[in-house]
């Protein structure tokens, strides 16, 4: 979990922090909603889910504080 607090922690590296975060949050979602996925609605959302996931993660790995 992320420490809103951290004084020694750059800008730019708590951003990162904070992205990646969001980004395991959405895989929570997917997981906890799976069995919804016959919905066409939940399966669409958790499509974007996805995507988001692999997008955001791609983008992160490039920048230049990232992790990947």
């Amino acid at each position: 979990m992320l420490d809103a607090n951290k004084s020694a922690v750059t800008t730019d590296d708590y951003v990162a922090e904070l992205l990646y975060e969001l980004l395991d949050a959405h895989v929570d979602t997917m997981r906890l909603a799976c069995q919804l996925d016959a919905d066409p609605a939940w399966a669409a959302h958790l499509d974007y889910l996805r995507d988001l996931q692999r997008v955001g993660r791609e983008a992160l790995a490039h920048a230049p504080n990232g992790r990947g």
